[in-house]
């Protein structure tokens, strides 16, 4: 949770809706005071800039395979096989660690080379008039009823259509395959209760037999999608396994959606809560690009952010050593306001010059995928209400965050008259 006072012990829970709802404080005295801090939940969590992008970009002492979550959560035992995990988180497991981004090279090399196309600036461009149009009929809906929210009204739909119909889920099974999809994120983190641990396996078993399902349909009878694409494509050392299809997938869903999502409305608030350098990009659309990096830095969809990795060997970092097995939660959102990189960094500003990148899509070999789509999807979707509604009123001025998703705010309501 936050910390209120300087005195308190510095051993903040990384899950705790407190904490995620309001992370600042707690991030920058982790920052200041522990660094590279051994947290409760039994990962090393880092916070500054320099040592993130360290990790992020030396995949040969910091391993992306197999990298867990911690103590208190069954799937971060090692491939899911210690006594007392049951069948299925078993399963999970080992399905997990056959997705790309829990690989190292060649295996990451070879799997992404087959997906890295369909997210090139080529491909993405070449979508522009699909989003357009979904952004368009959204905007319609939402802007028929006066005040609307920003998130369930708009930006919670934009990606999921997109990523849906990139990967080719049929639109009668979009919200189903969403809200299990949604459900798995708790099996990320250490188990809160028995009940809820149930409702996430039993979501990620819906997950995996769809997915499966799905990919043996196409099989069968290709499509123009991108699942048909992967079965189809093929490099020197042969085709995608069903289970490195199926977590490609996942994956994908993640990159392309679900992030891209929060990134709009969290992006959105921004700017309707600094009315000057909303008016400021109004004028000038010249300021998109520039706001779009500003947004990814200052508001990371969620502060507390972050990004596993595995140590191959000791490392000293700051005084500590990460020992050989120890897992290393890399905190994007923290160091995105490391005054080190970022001067004066608790100001928002979108004409910001940057020395360095954001590292809200990563760096290194598992840059995110879906950065060019996220990036092109939240300028199309800031332009066209910037065109409908350059007076849009923000309503909601004190936004919390979901209580069921920690990493997306609850609503955020606006009145476009």
């Amino acid at each position: 949770m936050t910390l209120a006072a300087d005195s308190a012990p510095l051993a903040p829970d990384l899950y705790d809706y407190d904490f995620e709802n309001d992370p600042v404080a707690t991030l920058a005295r982790l920052r200041a005071e522990d660094p590279v801090h051994w947290s409760r939940h039994g990962v090393w969590y880092l916070t500054r800039y320099d040592d993130c992008a360290m990790v992020l970009k030396d995949p040969v002492r910091f391993s992306s395979a197999a990298a867990g979550w911690g103590g208190g959560n069954p799937l971060a035992r090692a491939g899911g096989d210690a006594a007392g995990a049951s069948e299925t988180e078993r399963g999970l497991s080992r399905t997990l660690a056959q997705s790309f981004n829990q690989m190292d090279a060649p295996d990451h090399s070879r799997v992404r080379a087959l997906v890295v196309s369909a997210f090139s600036r080529r491909s993405v461009e070449a979508r522009r008039e699909r989003i357009v149009e979904v952004i368009d009929g959204l905007l319609d809906a939402a802007g028929a009823k006066g005040r609307f929210d920003l998130i369930t009204d708009f930006a919670f739909h934009v990606p999921i259509i997109v990523a849906s119909e990139i990967i080719g889920i049929p639109t009668e099974d979009r919200e189903r395959f969403r809200a299990a999809f949604e459900l798995t994120g708790r099996l990320m983190a250490p188990k809160r209760s028995e009940e809820e641990w149930a409702q996430a396996l039993e979501a990620g078993r819906f997950v995996g037999r769809y997915t499966r399902d799905l990919i043996a349909q196409r099989r069968a009878e290709p499509r123009d999608d991108l699942i048909s694409a992967l079965i189809a494509a093929e490099d020197e050392r042969g085709a995608l396994s069903d289970p490195e299809l199926s977590s490609a997938i996942s994956t994908i869903y993640t990159a392309a959606g679900t992030t891209t999502e929060r990134m709009i409305s969290s992006g959105l608030y921004l700017l309707l809560s600094h009315p000057e350098q909303w008016r400021a990009l109004v004028a000038d659309r010249g300021l998109v690009a520039s706001a779009l990096e500003e947004i990814l830095r200052f508001h990371h969809p969620t502060q507390s952010t972050s990004t596993n990795r595995r140590c191959t060997e000791d490392v000293e970092l700051r005084g500590k050593r990460l020992k050989a097995g120890d897992t290393v939660r890399v905190g994007l959102g923290a160091a995105n306001r490391d005054p080190e990189a970022f001067p004066d960094p608790e100001r928002f500003d979108i004409a910001r010059k940057m020395a360095v990148p954001p590292l809200s899509f990563g760096a290194g070999p598992h840059f995110c995928i879906g950065a060019a789509l996220a990036r092109f999807e939240a300028r199309l979707a800031i332009e066209a209400i910037a065109d409908r509604w350059p007076d849009l009123t923000l309503i909601t001025t004190a936004p919390v965050k979901d209580p069921r998703r920690h990493d997306r705010y609850r609503e955020l309501i606006v009145q476009t008259g």
